[in-house]
């Protein structure tokens, strides 16, 4: 685990294998802090709060179209830092502040009646906000840990990261979930307002302990990028990279599914089974508990394999994790003392699988961003690539409110699906997502060169 011989901080000390190993350790406690915000936000908690205020289909599918579409706003940072001596402090001011903002968002549903007609606007332009300052605090933070972590080991590294960092989520997952049960409206069987604000609270808390603890991570210092061509040039060079605009492409077809699917599977729960927020938080406690399980597992095959394969093994399979969609129904199971939805139980036991390959292609993501981005000018590579995955994904949701508001309903389009329940506009969005993967994503990544083998 020896760091390069020419890796020195942007103060020009060299970066030995202590001071490698250390930086390491401290990345992985911050992203512990952070997949706590991550986990008590954007999973489960936003889009229920959203729904128990009222939004319609299409404004909870905006929720995650305005995160997407601000990921645009790495372009712009990293042409105002991709030459500065540290990025660190540039990264430091915009994600503080996008952390801090969820702090308005808890004072929002705190303070105001859900009644409200301009409360889902207000919430989303808040989320809107502190995503484009996030996005823009993004590109200098993928430059930084990509010239930290040795290509040899980057695999394990981000494996063990993304498995240590997911157990902390598992908890506050919980947490979230005995929270807003604990504060449900007997009548409607939605969360009141209160136990939102205090979800949100806590993730903000940790949110910004996230960004504290991450300034005690070395950083080496920038490749000097060619900051005299023309801004246009400098945005749009990455496309001449064949590679680039493969894996690009790839990617963002597979983020555009991923973002039109992933709430509207809550929603589906929530609304045709009534299931709990406990039971909702178990879902993504189980996708969370597949990444900790197969992180190290699947980071190690693939700095065996390479990045390429495994991200298209991984994108062929996503579907058929997919397939027990088909077989829930309303019945319950009894285990001893213990009875539970049968949707919940086979859901969770797919999502321990379709989590742990999720987790898994965004690991192949960044090795691949790795191996494909040269040092010179690769902080606007990474810009312009998770930019561009970004806008794709932008439609996904959009597209998913919209099936969902206008879907037949089963009295006038009548087709069941194995478990005997009608196919309903969640089924429709699945199908959609596995055309797209397995007709675009999949070629696109299997025509990516093949990389030599990093010793």
């Amino acid at each position: 685990m020896s760091p390069p011989e020419d890796l020195f901080d942007s103060q020009g000390r060299p970066i030995t294998r202590r001071d490698l190993f250390v930086a390491m350790g401290v990345n992985t406690l911050a992203a512990s802090f952070g997949s706590v915000w991550t986990a008590m936000t954007f999973t489960m908690p936003l889009i229920m709060f959203m729904q128990a205020i009222g939004a319609s289909g299409v404004v909870i599918g905006s929720v995650g179209t305005i995160r997407l579409l601000t990921v645009s706003a790495q372009i712009p940072a990293a042409l105002a830092s991709e030459n500065l001596i540290s990025r660190k402090p540039f990264w430091s001011r915009f994600a503080l502040v996008h952390r801090f903002l969820w702090f308005i968002i808890a004072a929002l549903a705190f303070l105001c009646a859900p009644s409200k007609w301009w409360l889902p606007l207000a919430i989303v332009a808040v989320v809107g906000a502190s995503e484009a300052l996030g996005n823009a605090s993004t590109a200098p933070w993928l430059s930084w840990m990509t010239d930290l972590i040795p290509l040899p080991i980057a695999g394990r590294f981000w494996g063990i990261r993304q498995s240590v960092s997911t157990v902390f989520s598992l908890a506050s997952l919980l947490l979230a979930g005995q929270i807003l049960d604990a504060t449900r409206d007997p009548l409607t069987g939605d969360a009141r307002p209160r136990g939102f604000a205090i979800v949100f609270a806590i993730a903000a808390s940790l949110g910004v302990a996230d960004i504290v603890v991450h300034h005690f991570v070395r950083e080496p210092r920038t490749t000097a990028s060619p900051a005299d061509d023309a801004v246009h040039r400098r945005i749009f060079a990455p496309f001449a990279n064949r590679d680039f605009r493969l894996l690009t492409l790839s990617l963002g077809a597979w983020n555009f599914g991923l973002s039109m699917t992933t709430a509207f599977a809550l929603v589906y729960l929530k609304r045709d089974f009534g299931v709990t927020y406990s039971q909702l938080a178990s879902l993504t406690i189980a996708a969370a508990l597949g990444a900790v399980i197969t992180g190290y597992a699947f980071g190690d095959i693939m700095d065996r394999i390479g990045a390429r394969l495994l991200g298209a093994m991984l994108l062929f399979a996503t579907p058929l994790a997919l397939t027990p969609w088909l077989w829930v129904d309303h019945s319950i199971l009894a285990i001893g003392p213990f009875s539970f939805p049968q949707s919940i139980a086979l859901l969770c036991l797919s999502g321990i699988v379709s989590g742990a390959i999720s987790a898994a292609i965004l690991l192949c993501q960044f090795r691949l961003a790795a191996e494909l981005f040269p040092p010179r000018g690769r902080m606007m590579s990474l810009a312009v690539h998770w930019s561009f995955v970004g806008l794709l994904g932008a439609l996904g949701p959009i597209v998913g409110g919209l099936i969902m508001d206008h879907f037949p309903s089963s009295r006038t389009f009548d087709l069941p699906i194995f478990s005997g329940l009608p196919f309903s506009f969640y089924h429709a969005q699945l199908t959609l997502f596995t055309a797209l993967l397995w007709l675009i994503a999949l070629p696109l990544i299997l025509a990516i060169t093949p990389a030599p083998r990093v010793t």
